[in-house]
């Protein structure tokens, strides 16, 4: 990917440059953090946007490319493709030859809270690293596993909301520009039109507005539509 050397500013982003189409989906499990597929040459990224969390939304992009560069036909969900997933997106957020020269070697909550805003990643994401790694002794590890679990979510040192994608918003203010409506997008696509502005309105991190349509002799009737230009 030409990632420079030191933190990535933007994972979406990144993963977005590359060709790839992150997508927020609505109404989804708690217990599904993302998902990824390919469909045909182009891959399609779909995250959960209940963790509303910047470190979480990062590993999961993360975590996902992983699937998408070394998982094509292995059979989702096992032990071993998930770690294989985790480890890259470790090393791919947090280089080894970078990040183990600014590990703390004992347990430094100032320290690790200062790596967390630079790195971009959780305090637990920091911890497994560094145990990994070899920076903290297994006894170590146990113990800062232990105060972050009691401390439950969210962590301390709150890096603000979760990345957001900007592919799809861009691609259908494109296509409003060139004379494509959104309604005309929908119905080429196949979706429901709620289905379609939920989702959209998900990824953008917009609100679904009330617009009123009428037909001839009838009183103006609500329904939602896409919002997009949000004020």
């Amino acid at each position: 990917m030409g990632v420079p050397s030191g933190p990535i500013p933007h994972v979406t982003r990144l993963l977005e440059a590359h060709g790839a189409v992150v997508l927020e989906l609505p109404a989804m499990s708690k217990r599904v953090d993302a998902f990824s597929h390919w469909y045909g040459s182009r891959p399609l990224v779909f995250r959960n946007p209940a963790k509303n969390d910047k470190a979480r939304s990062r590993f999961d992009a993360a975590h996902e490319a992983g699937h998408l560069v070394m998982h094509l036909d292995a059979e989702p969900g096992s032990r071993i493709v998930e770690n294989q997933a985790h480890d890259f997106a470790a090393e791919f957020l947090m280089p080894s030859a970078e990040i183990l020269v600014e590990l703390p070697q004992r347990l430094d909550w100032e320290a690790l809270y200062a790596l967390k805003r630079r790195w971009g990643t959780s305090l637990k994401a920091l911890v497994y690293r560094a145990h990994a790694l070899g920076a903290f002794r297994d006894t170590t590890y146990k113990r800062a596993m232990t105060m972050l679990s009691q401390h439950g979510d969210p962590e301390p040192c709150d890096l603000g909301p979760r990345e957001a994608p900007l592919l799809v918003e861009k691609a259908v203010r494109l296509c409003e520009e060139t004379g494509v409506s959104f309604d005309e997008l929908v119905s080429r696509s196949g979706l429901p039109f709620e289905l379609a502005n939920e989702v959209y309105a998900t990824a953008t991190m917009t609100r679904p507005r009330l617009a009123l349509d009428a037909s001839e002799g009838e009183k103006p009737a609500a329904r939602e539509v896409l919002t997009l230009f949000p004020s």
